[in-house]
């Protein structure tokens, strides 16, 4: 075999290994910030006497979570939807987001919700609107 052709498989093979570990380190370089920046979820809990969400008011970053948990015994929900709200002034969110909304949940319940808009969110449980069941999310960027 000629000893050319033996250096140059094994330089192309080089080359191709080379590549390959450029092209994973510069996927893991544009990925790798995202998971690194993640924060853990913020948690909120309902609860019946009084029916509130503890805390009120919480801050988080922009991609960053909130889970609320239903501890109470009732059932307890989470919304930002103006539609369904009897004073649709009880609830707000910033230009560009759209509403979100757990639906009813039952004793145990959680929901997560991701915020990728900053600004103020105000939000309430439907079943505890009149009992004054509001509460606050600021997203920051």
């Amino acid at each position: 075999m000629d000893k050319n052709f033996k250096r140059t498989k094994s330089v192309g093979t080089r080359t191709a290994i080379l590549i390959r570990a450029m092209a994973v380190a510069v996927v893991a370089g544009l990925f790798a910030p995202a998971f690194a920046l993640a924060a853990p979820a913020v948690v909120v809990k309902m609860t019946d006497k009084p029916p509130m969400y503890q805390p009120l008011k919480v801050i988080v970053k922009v991609g960053q979570s909130v889970e609320w948990i239903n501890n109470a015994q009732t059932l307890h929900s989470v919304t930002t939807d103006p539609d369904s709200a009897q004073k649709p002034t009880d609830v707000s969110s910033p230009p560009g987001a759209k509403p979100f909304d757990s639906g009813f949940m039952k004793p145990g319940a959680t929901f997560d919700y991701t915020f990728t808009v900053p600004g103020t969110y105000k939000y309430l449980c439907l079943p505890h609107e009149k009992d004054g069941m509001i509460g606050w999310v600021t997203v920051s960027k």
